[in-house]
C-alpha cells in the first residue's frame, strides 16, 4: 500500500484553495441549488474537512468502518441544514471533480511511476464514492 499518494498529498497542501473553487461551484452550480443559501466560509470548512479526512478514508486498512462513520456524519450534517438527497450526492461529487481538476492543472502526473499512482488514486477514490452514495442514501432513506 502506497502511504504518500501524490493526488492525496497536493491536495493536502493545497486545501484551502481547492475548498475555495468547490464552494464558489457548489453555489453557482444550478444541480446545487440548497448550497445558495449557505455562507460560502461555512461550505469551505465542509470541503476542508473532506479534503483533509481523504488519507483516512483511503489509505488504512481500518477505512471501509471509518468511511461508513465518515459518510454518515456528512449525511447527517446535510439533511440538517436542508440539502436534499440529490444535491447532498452531487455536492460530494464535485468536491472529488475538484481535486482532480486541481491536480490535472498543476500537471502533477508527468512520468510512468506517478500515471499509476494516479490510476490507483482514481480507483481508490471510485470505491469511496460507491461507499459514500450507499451511506448517505440509506441515512435520508431512514429519515422518511
Amino acid at each position: 500500500m502506497v502511504d504518500s499518494i501524490k493526488l492525496l498529498d497536493v491536495t493536502e497542501q493545497n486545501v484551502e484553495e481547492i475548498a475555495e473553487h468547490w464552494a464558489m461551484e457548489v453555489q453557482k452550480n444550478k444541480r446545487t441549488t440548497h448550497y445558495q443559501n449557505i455562507k460560502k466560509e461555512k461550505l469551505v470548512v465542509y470541503a476542508i474537512d473532506f479534503y483533509r479526512n481523504l488519507k483516512k478514508l483511503l489509505v488504512p486498512d481500518d477505512r471501509i468502518e471509518f468511511t461508513q462513520k465518515y459518510f454518515l456524519k456528512y449525511a447527517k450534517k446535510c439533511h440538517e441544514i436542508g440539502i436534499p438527497l440529490h444535491e447532498a450526492i452531487y455536492g460530494l461529487n464535485l468536491m472529488r471533480r475538484h481535486m482532480w481538476l486541481y491536480a490535472d492543472f498543476q500537471a502533477i502526473f508527468i512520468d510512468a511511476l506517478e500515471h499509476n499512482q494516479a490510476i490507483d488514486s482514481i480507483m481508490r477514490i471510485m470505491l469511496m464514492m460507491d461507499y459514500a452514495v450507499y451511506e448517505i442514501t440509506q441515512y435520508y432513506l431512514d429519515k422518511q
